[in-house]
């Protein structure tokens, strides 16, 4: 499924050629550390070995750092650490695609509070040249790009982040980012109004 920007090329480029302009600002560098500044840590506790051995305050200080918001925090800590142990790991290491491993992690009632932006942010941890974030950023871009996939009313959570995830492995090809937390970047500062041309500078 080949999936492009329906907004004029023109913009588009635009907004690629202001984001590019804006790269290395002080602006983009404090957006990018506030959400990956830690994200060597984030990949160290997601070894396999790591989460075998996870404890209760690893897993606080996993969700703190990882690049989501922190509202469903103290009821993901609730699970029992034994279970977030396995979660975490069924979903990063289990030999099986990963379609079915985030079917597993979001629609089995596994784990309470485990919702599309965390099983987004710890794939991206893993594997950032396949997987990128899903959040209220994520998806004001992606409609303002006229891009944000439509979904089935009674669409599950693996199907809906399936879409979104061919969506921006798709915007990332074509957009030539390094790698898809430089596309969360983009999408941001998009969503935030910085790749306007009034804003450009």
């Amino acid at each position: 499924m080949y999936i492009e920007p329906q907004i004029p090329q023109r913009t588009f480029k635009g907004y690629l050629d202001r984001f590019r302009a804006l790269r290395d600002s002080p602006e983009i560098a404090k957006m990018h550390a506030r959400k990956w500044g830690k994200a060597d840590r984030a990949k160290e506790l997601t070894q396999e070995d790591a989460l075998n051995n996870l404890t209760e305050q690893q897993a606080e200080e996993l969700y703190r750092i990882l690049p989501i918001s922190q509202r469903s925090r103290s009821l993901f800590l609730s699970n029992p650490i034994k279970e977030i142990r396995e979660a975490l790991w069924f979903l990063l290491w289990e030999q099986l695609m990963y379609e079915m491993r985030v079917y597993e992690f979001l629609d089995q009632d596994w784990l309470k509070g485990a919702d599309l932006p965390l099983a987004a942010a710890l794939l991206c941890t893993k594997d950032p040249d396949l997987y990128g974030t899903i959040n209220s950023n994520t998806e004001k871009g992606l409609k303002l790009l006229k891009m944000y996939p439509s979904f089935d009313p009674k669409e599950s959570q693996a199907g809906r982040f399936q879409k979104i995830q061919e969506t921006l492995f798709q915007l990332y090809r074509i957009g030539e980012f390094s790698d898809l937390r430089e596309l969360d970047d983009f999408l941001e500062a998009l969503s935030k109004g910085m790749l306007t041309p009034a804003q450009a500078g």
